[in-house]
């Protein structure tokens, strides 16, 4: 059977008119049945804007062979918006010899080369810091529960104070820091931080002439406590007044 263009045509304009027909047809069948259902956005479980946070933590080196560090300290920050952050943030290093010291990598080279070796560890240090989360996002837990972090970075300056194995006296040296951290927030107010630090300072070292540009790089782990505890939304805010 020969179709012709004018054949062509008017099959093409009836595909289209049922097309048109049943189109709306789907349409209110597809309304009919989600009616009944209330379709929500669903809300972050946890606002930092205009809250303090006070975070303590606990954290050790794992950049120098030669001495190995421990830190305790906290951070404080005020939250200006939902990824924005100011505060400040102090470390201490010194714990006596009870915690921290040379590592058997020094003992080794001590032994091998009849040398005493020198490098400089950090007594405390203390900065202040601007922070910006730029990831913000929630994950499943156990397919049960969900659960919400933030990823973002620090960046610093300040105060320190330093020693070196050959010298024990505490030397001052402004500091720059910078981090890289992660809240996961166990509920409205408390979350479990995880934080990789970089303070970079000054150092004078026996030996050597001027002074050497030293890292202290250390990861700790700690918690973060907001306040006030609870918040409130800008929406729910407008129609309580």
């Amino acid at each position: 059977m020969y179709f012709g263009p004018k054949q062509v045509g008017v099959a093409i304009c009836a595909a289209f008119a049922l097309v048109t027909i049943a189109a709306p047809a789907q349409a209110q069948q597809v309304r009919k049945k989600f009616k009944d259902k209330i379709h929500v956005v669903q809300r972050k479980p946890v606002l930092q804007k205009k809250r303090f946070e006070l975070a303590p933590r606990f954290g050790a080196s794992f950049n120098d062979p030669l001495y190995q560090s421990f830190r305790v300290g906290t951070n404080a920050n005020f939250h200006i918006t939902e990824r924005l952050f100011i505060g400040g943030v102090f470390d201490w290093y010194n714990f006596g010899g009870r915690l921290g010291g040379v590592t058997d990598t020094y003992q080794r080279v001590q032994d091998e080369t009849n040398t005493l070796p020198e490098t400089p560890f950090l007594n405390w240090a203390g900065a202040l810091e601007v922070g910006f989360a730029p990831i913000i996002g929630k994950f499943a837990l156990f397919n049960s529960r969900l659960g919400f972090y933030d990823l973002g970075v620090t960046v610093g300056g300040g105060y320190s104070n330093y020693s070196t194995i050959r010298d024990r006296s505490g030397k001052a040296s402004p500091v720059v820091t910078a981090s890289a951290f992660n809240h996961i927030f166990l509920n409205e107010w408390v979350s479990l931080n995880f934080e990789v630090r970089d303070t970079i300072y000054f150092a004078e070292l026996r030996g050597v002439e001027g002074t050497s540009l030293s890292h202290s790089v250390t990861a700790a782990v700690g918690f973060g406590l907001f306040f006030p505890k609870k918040f409130t939304y800008a929406g729910d805010a407008d129609a309580e007044n």
